[in-house]
């Protein structure tokens, strides 16, 4: 499912809640005393060390060619919260990363891969509900898509037609889409700036066909192809009370994660690095900076050993929330 189809049957459920609660003026006002939208402006610069390295003596670059600039982006996250009661809310999200990967020189002999910017973007709708005691529940939907590969039309969603020059459906897009439930866990000791320890688990379910597609069954040979999967991401966040105020919080994280695209054999999984700080301005605005660091994990085949695929982000971002 296209991102934008996807935007819109979500905001069409939503629109549909709207309308029928409507009818009545004071159910009206009721259901948009329960919205919240959250606007989150961001700047995304990838740091990722040899992505813009150059050409190794003797190598063939592939890739990305025009100067190997590593990308730096504007994007607009944001997300719409429906509050069915006091424990339970309706939500849907719309988040963008932009990343370029580090240079891979094993996919081939003498070759050299650089990627330049890689946009990929989520859409995800779905019910969270708070059990108390800091433990939170979710149940939701997500479609994931590679909008971009700079300069290039490998797996991206769409691909401009050489003759009419026309976006058009792209057969060895790598998008991913399915079915999740999780958890997140608030625990530890009690501060100023909250409890300090959070741990988060999922489990998400990837349908995809029993046969491997024609377009890239095996990924140039590494792996065996396997039909739908689960695959169980999780993270913890430790936040560091190192500051005698309430409104700045730092935090560190690691987070096991994973992706399964359409056309890949096995699931890429990365060991996920994090470390930041939020300044809580009003209830209603904050501001951040975010340092990721993704590293491939050996336990999925993704290219060649020794290489792995890695990439560093840089994010800066703004938060509005914009409530009755």
């Amino acid at each position: 499912m296209h991102r934008s189809l996807f935007s819109r049957v979500a905001a069409l459920g939503f629109a549909a809640a709207g309308f029928a609660i409507a009818a009545s003026p004071a159910l009206a006002d009721d259901f948009l005393q329960r919205i919240t939208l959250d606007i989150a402006p961001n700047y995304q610069a990838a740091v990722t060390g040899d992505a813009a390295a150059a050409n190794p003596k003797g190598f063939t670059n592939l890739g990305y060619t025009n100067d190997h600039q590593v990308p730096a982006t504007t994007q607009l996250d944001y997300g719409l919260n429906f509050r069915i009661d006091r424990r339970t809310n309706l939500y849907y999200s719309h988040s963008n990363l932009d990343f370029a990967i580090g240079r891979v020189l094993t996919l081939g002999p003498n070759t050299a891969l650089v990627s330049g910017l890689i946009a990929d973007r989520t859409d995800t709708v779905g019910f969270s509900h708070d059990f108390a005691g800091g433990l939170i529940g979710r149940a939701y939907y997500y479609n994931h898509a590679r909008m971009d590969v700079s300069g290039l039309c490998l797996n991206q969603q769409d691909c401009p037609n050489p003759t009419t020059g026309q976006q058009t459906g792209n057969p060895s897009s790598i998008a991913e889409h399915g079915y999740g439930v999780g958890a997140t866990y608030n625990f530890g000791p009690k501060t100023r700036i909250g409890q300090l320890l959070s741990v988060g688990l999922d489990a998400k379910y990837v349908p995809r066909s029993s046969t491997p597609p024609t377009t890239a069954p095996n990924l140039g040979g590494l792996g065996k192809y396997v039909g739908s999967q689960w695959l169980v991401p999780y993270s913890i966040t430790a936040k560091i009370p190192v500051l005698p105020v309430s409104t700045t919080i730092p935090y560190i994280g690691y987070e096991r994660a994973s992706v399964l695209f359409r056309d890949e054999a096995t699931p890429e999984v990365y060991n996920v690095s994090v470390l930041g700080i939020t300044q809580v301005i009003t209830k209603q605005v904050s501001i951040g900076i975010q340092s990721l660091n993704f590293s491939g994990c050996r336990c999925s085949d993704t290219v060649p050993p020794p290489d792995n695929i890695r990439f560093a982000q840089v994010l800066l971002r703004l938060d509005y929330r914009i409530t009755p």
